[in-house]
């Protein structure tokens, strides 16, 4: 009879927590009310209307924390007080029921939601079934210590939660209030909240750049690791693009400002990744999926335990699963895993990423710019007779070019560089777009651009140069010629150049448990055979037009594969979506707009090898956290059996190791990376050995 009242008590208990909690939230606004207001009250002083969302934020945060803590604080006590009603004032054995269905409710809740509405068998049933059942068999106090220990795992994954969100935003450092603007050639402090679009912002060494800009005076050593993951600073000259949260290790420069604020790279990144985080917590994890399959297992067990040995083997098993510890270890470690993915420059957009990663059967490489480099090299240089020199042709292709910024025109400037051949200044000029250049050079009209330019100008093009042209056409690569006055010279050849690390990485994707390597190209069949063949392809499509791409990929799936796309960003956008997993290798440029699910920031594809360790970590993680749960549960279940264990062992052992298992969930977070280490001894050589003439003047140190 006592039993049949005190699960009224807990129903009566469980029905009216909606109703305690309103009351609750209503004393706590109060408290809370006097801070909102004057919250928001500052931010519509300062005009700022992110301050006020931000405020909303900070409150909606800090709710939930207190909320979380004063739960657990009352648990605590309901433990107490069960235990107390057990042993010795069975007085307090009503309230105990009572506060026990109030704290239950929840669990209740989602138990009933997972059998009647999802019909699924989850975890949350299990819960429910040790709570009912230990208070059945007047095991107040154990029905207690469950609710309690539950709260503290759902304590511990909100405040790992928040600790992972802070750990990602420390990975792009504390952003600079203050910024030194240039102001009629003077440096005035000005907060980086009132930098606008274009204005020019001084930025020397030791300080850490505040917004995304363009350099357009000076050059530095900037450390990017943040966004890129480099263990060495990046050499930052005029007209590059540097980026907040990155610092400068040594120079001094002058930037135009393009964004601020949340508009910024670093702020960009840090929303993704919190975002991919949150998203995998919201919905089932790997840990949970493994919770729910050891349901109806252990309540199997338990039935057998209930009738070979009694109640205390049912109590026991039942309290003995294997899923409520796994719950939440695991989506600590995958928080953990994406933090330290972002530190190493590679931007998971997506959490399932490292999921599907072992799934991966086939890699598919887009060509120009993912395998290959997207600026070509000079083959060879062609002239149409022996009164013209290559480096004549070479000087006039050259100073043709130098005022653009295509590949073309940077693999022919480069070879006039490395040729160190002097480029000639001319103001005179006409670009035919798609065509080609027309341009006065000392005294001479030179015509660059493609045989077709060549007969639209009515240029004749020389037996000896077609003849190449074919040659070069029959190998897949490029060319363009050039015409002094109305005369083709020559011509020349440029060819597309293999990523240095392409080898080594197609080597290491098949040590990772990749079957195929496929290679798709816009280009000819003869240069995209060529490639495969030196890289050791399985596969190529030749000839492939953008639009096309995704239609390969979904050849490959309907083959039964699960297939990685790897492209150079919004060019391959539709093959990248259509991937059951898309990796960019444009990186920060493309970042608002790129649909691929993993960037890596530095365009580098050695990414590769930490992507999969990643996954493997995490995969590792889970499984040793399992271990910790699973090997001393089964050690309780069959000392249930044989008549050793009983309710108590079974709560000290289960929760004590899926404590522990949670702790194992924390590791990634105390990973020791190498790269940090190279930096630090990268920055220590530079500063030993560079004297800076542009040093901070004391008031300003000051005032960093």
């Amino acid at each position: 009879m006592i039993q049949i009242g005190g699960m009224i008590l807990v129903m009566v208990g469980a029905a009216a927590t909606p109703y305690v909690q309103k009351a609750l939230t209503k004393i706590q606004s109060k408290g809370q009310g006097k801070a909102k207001i004057k919250k928001i009250k500052n931010a519509a002083l300062n005009n700022n209307m992110l301050e006020e969302v931000e405020s909303h934020s900070e409150l909606a945060i800090t709710a939930e924390e207190e909320r979380h803590r004063l739960r657990f604080l009352l648990t605590t006590g309901t433990m107490g007080i069960a235990v107390m009603a057990q042993t010795s004032f069975l007085w307090l054995t009503p309230i105990s029921y009572l506060l026990i269905g109030y704290f239950s409710a929840n669990i209740f809740k989602e138990a009933i939601t997972a059998l009647f509405q999802e019909k699924k068998i989850k975890v949350d049933i299990l819960d429910t079934g040790v709570i009912l059942l230990t208070l059945m068999f007047g095991q107040i106090g154990a029905a207690a210590f469950m609710v309690w220990i539950l709260d503290l795992a759902d304590m511990l994954l909100q405040k790992t939660t928040k600790k992972s969100k802070k750990y990602i935003a420390d990975i792009f450092g504390e952003q600079p209030r203050f910024a030194w603007l240039l102001v009629d050639g003077a440096e005035v402090q000005t907060e980086v909240k009132d930098l606008k679009k274009g204005d020019i912002v001084v930025v020397s060494t030791g300080e850490s750049i505040p917004v995304d800009g363009v350099i357009t005076e000076g050059g530095a050593m900037i450390d990017q690791q943040s966004l890129t993951g480099e263990s060495t600073p990046a050499d930052k000259q005029e007209d590059e693009h540097v980026f907040a949260s990155t610092v400068i290790v040594a120079g001094k420069i002058n930037v135009k400002v393009e964004e601020t604020g949340k508009n910024t790279l670093a702020s960009q990144v840090i929303s993704i990744i919190n975002e991919a985080s949150s998203y995998d917590v919201k919905l089932q994890s790997v840990g949970e999926k493994m919770a729910d399959k050891m349901v109806i297992p252990t309540m199997g067990l338990g039935a057998m335990g209930y009738a070979t040995t009694g109640s205390g083997a049912l109590l026991a098993i039942m309290n003995a699963d294997y899923g409520t510890g796994i719950r939440v270890a695991a989506p600590i470690a995958l928080l953990a895993s994406l933090g330290n993915a972002a530190k190493n420059g590679i931007l998971i957009k997506h959490s399932e990423v490292v999921e599907k990663l072992k799934d991966i059967d086939v890699v598919l490489f887009d060509k120009t710019g993912t395998l290959t480099s997207e600026i070509p090299t000079v083959s060879r240089i062609v002239t149409v007779d022996e009164s013209y020199k290559e480096e004549k042709i070479l000087f006039y292709t050259a100073t043709a070019e130098q005022k653009f910024s295509h590949p073309i025109a940077a693999a022919i400037l480069q070879k006039a560089k490395d040729e160190n051949i002097e480029l000639a200044k001319y103001n005179d000029s006409h670009y035919n777009v798609g065509l080609g250049i027309d341009v006065k050079i000392e005294g001479n009209w030179i015509k660059v651009g493609s045989s077709r330019y060549m007969e639209r100008e009515g240029i004749t093009i020389p037996p000896s140069i077609k003849s190449a042209l074919k040659d070069t056409g029959s190998r897949g690569q490029s060319a363009i010629l050039t015409a002094i006055d109305n005369k083709v010279a020559g011509m020349i050849e440029l060819k597309s150049t293999i990523r240095d690390e392409a080898e080594d990485v197609i080597a290491d994707l098949r040590s990772h448990g990749i079957k195929e390597i496929v290679l798709i190209s816009g280009d000819h069949d003869a240069p995209t055979k060529e490639l495969a063949h030196q890289l050791n392809i399985d596969r190529y499509f030749a000839g492939v037009l953008p639009n096309e791409k995704a239609d390969y990929v979904k050849l490959l799936q309907d083959e039964g594969k699960k297939v990685m796309m790897v492209g150079d960003g919004i060019n391959d956008s539709a093959a990248l979506s259509h991937a059951d997993i898309g990796v960019s290798l444009k990186g920060a440029s493309t970042i608002a707009v790129d649909v691929a699910d993993v960037i890596f920031m530095d365009g580098s594809l050695t990414k590769f090898h930490y992507l999969f360790e990643v996954a493997d970590n995490l995969q590792k993680n889970v499984k040793r956290s399992f271990l910790m749960i699973a090997i001393p549960n089964t050690v309780c279940i069959v000392g249930a059996f044989m008549g050793v264990f009983g309710l108590k062992a079974s709560l000290v052992l289960n929760n004590g190791f899926n404590l522990i298992a949670a702790a194992n969930g924390m590791l990634p977070y105390t990973e020791k990376n190498t790269k940090e280490e190279e930096l630090s001894k990268d920055k220590d050589k530079l500063k030993n050995h560079i004297k800076y003439e542009d040093k901070l003047p004391e008031e300003k140190r000051l005032l960093h």
